[in-house]
């Protein structure tokens, strides 16, 4: 009976992953923790430096994956916890104006971001050929800060504070990523990267909303709203760009 019941969990547990982007982008940073975990516990060794983004061009250029797989290493427990419980949050906020495929694109979007940015910033600064990345800090910040322009607004009730909206709760994020506990000069880039992202996919779909909700007047639309002029105030009170369009507009409407 027990048998049963944990195979049936394990099924339950199973098919939310694979029916939920969120979950699975969770499933995946704890997998690959808990697998790195076992391989220093067996060998003594820390995280393999084939799975973290190198500074070096020329060490990327050898391990390509690396700008995919950084972002599912972390370095910490903390480090997966506190990642994990932001992009849960802001990640259920996102799915409720957005598709799984818009969450996975963003998440996905803002690691590579992150990724430019670590490597720009060390191509510019020499001196630290050795420095590598890890983390999903950057692709969480860009769901996050993606969220924060779709929902600016939107009340969040924040333990010892109250009520804040979502633009300043992001805000203080981005902060606080990129200047405050950043792991760094090269880490602080990668997370204005990934937040650059966010930025620019929720300002993008933001507007995209705005012209889809705008409603489109037709021919036939400004046609009526100057012969109601005409019939309000008579031809005489239209303009000489009226009077044109009117003419334009008779038209187009009988062809």
């Amino acid at each position: 009976m027990a048998i049963g019941s944990s195979d049936n969990l394990v099924s339950r547990v199973a098919g939310a992953v694979r029916g939920n982007v969120l979950y699975a982008l969770i499933a995946a940073n704890a997998i690959v923790f808990a697998g790195v975990a076992a391989g220093a516990l067996l060998s003594g060794a820390g995280v393999p430096r084939a799975l973290v983004l190198p500074a070096s061009l020329v060490q990327l250029f050898h391990q390509p994956w690396c700008v995919v797989s950084y972002m599912f290493v972390q370095a910490s427990v903390l480090q997966l916890l506190f990642n994990m419980l932001w992009l849960y949050c802001f990640g259920r906020l996102m799915l409720t104006v957005a598709t799984q495929k818009r969450l996975a694109f963003v998440y996905a979007g803002g690691g590579l971001a992150g990724a430019a940015f670590f490597i720009i910033w060390y191509s510019m600064v020499p001196g630290a050929p050795g420095a590598t990345l890890a983390g999903a800090s950057a692709a969480v910040l860009a769901v996050a800060v993606a969220v924060a322009f779709e929902l600016p607004d939107m009340p969040l009730q924040l333990w010892l504070v109250g009520s804040v909206r979502m633009k300043w709760v992001v805000l203080v994020m981005v902060a606080l990523f990129c200047f405050g506990f950043t792991g760094g000069a090269g880490a602080a880039a990668a997370h204005l990267g990934g937040a650059a992202f966010g930025a620019a996919a929720g300002w993008t779909e933001r507007m995209r909303r705005r012209t889809v909700a705008a409603p489109r007047r037709t021919l036939h639309d400004e046609l009526d709203d100057l012969l109601d002029k005409v019939k309000t105030s008579g031809y005489e009170s239209l303009s000489r760009r009226d009077r044109e369009r009117l003419f334009q507009l008779s038209h187009k409407v009988k062809k």
